[in-house]
């Protein structure tokens, strides 16, 4: 350096201060002399990269990148530089840039490993996860530097593509090379998980947790594991202590609201939401599980409920929707066409049991089906719809703009979603208008509030005349119920009336307890009294906890309802659930959210259903299925009304018992199994819509 002004220390003498109040971590001063030597010396490559680097510590990645192509721009063949502004690319989430930089680097130097990794890094950015392993496996091959942290990435790769065995070997090799490292344990522990290898996903975790105790991350994915193994005050536990040290965490907010709820502490699940939602406005899944949790509450109104969608739509989806969306499809009214079913639950799911029939009877000769698939594990019910799927795409790690440009490509006519608010939607999907008719079915449990769906799939009992001010989309009435149920083969047979053997009467509910208010069991609470010696069994996974069940018993005891008549069973196989009903005699629904598949099978193994009715969609599922079956009589509007139905039907054991025989064949042959029958009423309706929008061209 030159230009020493009179009087003044030399620039080199200027820059070595500076250098050293950097590495003292006195960044303010260091700054002020670098930028007086950048205005000497604009184009001087020692500062401008460590004033960079002061930048980048002091959280302005902005300026640190434009330093940074300054220097690039006086030194363009230094790839060590194209490399440090691409990794600040990467902090600024612009992945495409960065990918760019980094194969500028390779096209120069194809042995640069660094980069290698790195460009693997910002495709995974992109969800290019052929593209990122393809990056991991040319470093390892260029023999690049700290070889576990590539390893650990293209693992996180291959599982993204579900190659997980492969992912197993990388996440092995780097804890091979280096065994007490946090990251990669962390992410095996997810791996175990997938597999299905809870106990050693578990010992990960901890060990990991061991190594670093505030790893928020592996605690979190620890959380997860407890609650999806049905220990969910352990859950809570590990979610508690994250946020005690760090209340900012949005996600984590949300995964403690899930347990409370799993815990039936809605209230408080509700008000975990919203912290959540306070800290992430733009998180959609948060938003969709606080809509979700408001259903379970009885002080939430119809239009109080479409007025919470409404503002999800507001937030999320209506900016993305276009305002005069063109489709290329052909308007002809009466040509075969394509249908996409878009969810993440094919699989032992209500979707899953809902859609069987539809998929087994959709006539080919009019009807293309597309089935859009979210799901990471499927199940014996995910490979027989996947059979009659003739075009199947996996799409769980596709982005939403790139899953409608798929739907975009493939022309689809009529594009169903079949999940509503519910866990692993694609509302952001549909909220780009890749279809041109388009409507929310199956999986959802009400109003989806989004302005981008046309039509709602219902039945004149889940919304009678007059309901329609409560959703936003347009009723799409099916004249017999909303969906069709297929019941497993392994349902056990119908047994005899439990009370003709033991003398009491044993009333059940099987439903999330999320369901069961305190307002539910003080109305179940006086139909005990009413009738002594009877009792009631709640099967639900909740109440594997203690603490919930002590919950339970004590609000049946504020009803005066000894512990001993409280018959408590947590989770259990989907058999064994079907068969928890050969010990039950009449089933009492929940309220405001019903029952929807509970009830289904609760009815298939001979058991019948006691309802209250209410005004908005989840509050009149088993409305639907009772009425269906010919079973109006026990729909109830009102709780004296619910409580007189249980009770009359325990005062004639005879006429319970000859019920109980014939309730399953009484459902087989009704509309609530026949798929032929319900496949082609939802066809009529899907041409009639598709007619609709044919006439609008």
């Amino acid at each position: 350096m030159t230009n020493r002004p009179p009087g003044a220390r030399t620039p080199e003498e200027v820059f070595a201060a500076a250098v050293d109040l950097q590495q003292r971590g006195e960044l303010a001063g260091a700054a002020r002399l670098l930028e007086r030597l950048l205005e000497l010396f604009p184009d001087n490559q020692a500062v401008l990269r460590n004033l960079a680097l002061i930048r980048e510590q002091t959280r302005n990645p902005e300026a640190a990148l434009a330093l940074l192509e300054r220097a690039a721009r006086a030194q363009p063949e230094d790839t060590g530089l194209e490399v440090q502004i691409g990794n600040i690319l990467m902090t600024l989430d612009r992945p495409r840039e960065a990918a760019s930089r980094f194969r500028q680097v390779l096209a120069r130097e194809p042995g640069h490993g660094q980069a290698a990794n790195n460009l693997g890094l910002a495709l995974q950015g992109l969800a290019d996860w052929d593209g990122a392993v393809a990056a991991y496996r040319q470093a390892l091959a260029q023999g690049v530097g700290g070889r576990h942290l590539v390893h650990n990435n293209l693992g996180v790769a291959l599982r993204a593509l579900a190659r997980r065995e492969e992912a197993l070997e990388q996440y092995l090799a780097a804890l091979e090379i280096q065994p007490d490292y946090p990251e990669a344990l962390n992410n095996l522990g997810i791996l175990y998980k997938d597999l299905g290898r809870w106990e050693e996903s578990e010992a990960v975790f901890r060990k990991a947790l061991r190594l670093r105790p505030q790893f928020h991350k592996a605690r979190n994915n620890l959380g997860t594991l407890l609650r999806a193994r049905d220990r969910f005050l352990e859950a809570a536990v590990q979610y508690r202590q994250i946020l005690r040290e760090d209340r900012e965490l949005f996600e984590v907010w949300n995964n403690l609201a899930n347990v409370l709820g799993d815990l039936a502490e809605v209230e408080q699940a509700v008000g975990a939401y919203e912290a959540a939602l306070e800290l992430n406005p733009g998180a959609v899944h948060v938003h969709s599980n606080l809509i979700m949790n408001l259903h379970y509450l009885p002080q939430w109104s119809a239009p109080a409920l479409l007025e919470r969608c409404r503002a999800f739509d507001a937030r999320h989806t209506a900016p993305l929707t276009p305002a005069a969306p063109a489709h290329a499809n052909r308007p002809d009214p009466e040509r075969p066409l394509r249908v996409g079913y878009v969810s993440p639950d094919f699989r032992q799911h209500p979707v899953g049991f809902f859609w069987q029939p539809v998929m087994a009877n959709h006539d080919a000769r009019q009807w293309e089906i597309f089935c859009y698939a979210g799901h990471a594990n499927p199940d014996w019910v995910t490979k027989r719809i996947q059979g009659w799927a003739p075009h199947w795409r996996e799409v769980r790690s596709l982005p939403d703009a790139e899953l409608a440009e798929l739907i975009r490509h493939d022309g689809i006519d009529i594009l169903v979603d079949l999940s509503g608010h519910t866990d692993g939607h694609r509302l952001m999907t549909f909220a780009r208008r890749p279809a041109p008719v388009q409507l929310t079915a199956g999986g959802h449990f009400n109003t989806t509030g989004v302005g981008a769906i046309d039509y709602l799939l219902c039945d004149r009992f889940h919304v009678p005349p007059g309901a329609e001010a409560y959703i936003s989309e347009q009723p799409l009435r099916l004249p017999d119920g909303y969906v069709c149920y297929a019941p497993p083969a392994y349902a056990p047979p119908v047994g005899p009336l439990p009370a003709s053997e033991q003398g009491q009467v044993t009333f059940g509910c099987c439903n999330n307890l999320m369901k069961v208010t305190p307002e539910v069991i003080r109305l179940w609470a006086t139909i005990l009294q009413d009738l002594p010696g009877s009792r009631i069994r709640l099967t639900t996974r909740a109440l594997g906890e203690p603490v919930v069940r002590r919950k339970i018993q004590d609000l049946f005891a504020a009803g005066g309802i000894a512990a001993d008549r409280v018959l408590l069973a947590g989770g259990c196989s989907h058999g064994e659930l079907l068969a928890t009903y050969g010990a039950i005699d009449i089933a009492l629904d929940p309220f405001p959210y019903s029952g929807g598949l509970t009830t289904l099978e609760a009815l298939w193994m001979g058991v019948p259903v006691v309802t209250l009715s209410g005004t908005h969609f989840c509050t009149r599922h088993s409305t639907s299925h009772l009425s269906n079956a010919g079973l109006d009589e026990l729909v109830t509007t009102s709780p004296d009304q619910y409580r007189a139905t249980a009770l009359g039907l325990a005062a004639d054991l005879s006429a319970l018992a000859r019920l109980r025989a014939g309730l399953r064949s009484r459902v087989a042959r009704s509309s609530l199994c026949d798929g032929g029958r319900y496949t082609r009423t939802l066809e009529t309706a899907f041409r009639d819509i598709w007619r609709r929008w044919c006439q609008s061209r």
